[in-house]
């Protein structure tokens, strides 16, 4: 058998096979297809459906219905890794702007004082 004919095979593999599970990342090995994704999805928004209606017309807490978390992925540690530093960098770009932090930037203060004396002077 050469590497031609193993690609095929293993292209071949169904969605739930041990190995394409491994190629897709699932760290947990519980080898879902796109038909269980889809039905978990499904589950999901079932539930906040009902969630929703609960509250609406019963007007009361619903009771607690537990959602089907899908496996995880590589990828998608990846992306919490990812968006955790852009959450990171957001806020540090946002405290830039706090009132309450410290400018320290004594050549910047000196030429706003300088603007605002000579706004006052021509007034």
């Amino acid at each position: 058998m050469n590497w031609a004919e193993l690609r095929d095979l293993v292209v071949a593999l169904p969605e739930d096979s041990a190995t394409k599970a491994a190629l897709a990342g699932d760290m947990d090995g519980r080898r879902w297809t796109a038909a269980t994704f889809l039905g978990a999805a499904q589950y999901n928004a079932l539930l906040i459906l009902i969630r929703i209606l609960w509250a609406a017309h019963l007007k009361g807490h619903p009771p607690e219905m537990e959602p089907v978390d899908p496996p995880r992925m590589d990828a998608a540690e990846a992306d919490d890794e990812a968006r955790a530093a852009a959450q990171q960098r957001t806020e540090a770009y946002l405290d830039s702007f706090s009132p309450g932090r410290a400018h320290t930037d004594q050549a910047e203060i000196e030429d706003l004082q300088a603007k605002i004396r000579e706004l006052d002077t021509t007034r």
